[in-house]
């Protein structure tokens, strides 16, 4: 049986001062509309009621509010929610894969995938050449090898508690050069139009600067596959 598919809202707060997470609550009409599966196979959750009436609006039950998440988690929910829901569906499911609403599926999950997700026990991240925090979490995948070490990381000294930062201080120092904690071209990164390329017959997920771009990944996607 697959992981489970998560995803989720939560209000945008920083140091106790919260905002509306506008950018998000824009992305998710958008991305069920061009990848209507999500609709099917995504485990939605709620970082509040807030964020729970909101998903509702967009015909989306959640399966869980966090309205219960320990309070040093809502005094930054901007950089922590997000990491408390991984935590949370590693103790209810023991694995999970997060997909953020700025994504696009290019090809369904199938037994390569998810074997590859599982192969050696390590979490899966995008990988993008010098990014800021190392590990990029838009797709990423974890299983419960790894709750001790996500309990961990809450506490880590960090720039800014990020759930990206918080990865990182529990990783291998040379996780750059392991090749098991990468997606490699099954989930790639797209900033720009001269990123295309970095679709192949391979990539799954396309994580994106704009979902206004989903035509032209499939695009992209099928002239790979042709070439091939």
């Amino acid at each position: 049986m697959p992981p489970p598919m998560i995803a989720g809202l939560f209000p945008y707060t920083r140091a106790g001062v919260t905002r509306p997470p506008v950018v998000t609550l824009s992305e998710i009409p958008a991305s069920l509309a061009v990848n209507p599966s999500y609709r099917r196979d995504l485990i939605v959750l709620a970082g509040d009621s807030t964020s729970a009436a909101q998903l509702r609006a967009h015909g989306i039950a959640p399966v869980r509010v966090f309205d219960d998440a320990p309070s040093f988690v809502h005094r930054d929910t901007a950089h922590k929610m997000k990491h408390w829901m991984c935590r949370w569906a590693l103790a209810t499911f023991g694995e999970f894969l997060w997909v953020d609403w700025d994504t696009v599926l290019l090809r369904a999950l199938d037994d390569a995938f998810w074997s590859w997700a599982r192969a050696h026990d390590t979490p899966k991240f995008i990988r993008i050449p010098n990014y800021w925090a190392t590990v990029n979490c838009g797709v990423y995948y974890a299983s419960a090898r790894w709750a001790d070490a996500m309990d961990k990381s809450f506490d880590a000294d960090v720039s800014e508690p990020n759930d990206e930062l918080l990865w990182r201080s529990v990783l291998p120092g040379d996780v750059i050069e392991r090749d098991e904690y990468w997606w490699g071209p099954r989930a790639v990164n797209i900033w720009s139009e001269d990123e295309f390329s970095r679709i192949t017959p391979d990539t799954y997920f396309a994580h994106t600067k704009t979902l206004d771009w989903a035509d032209a990944f499939r695009a992209s996607a099928a002239r790979a596959a042709d070439a091939r």
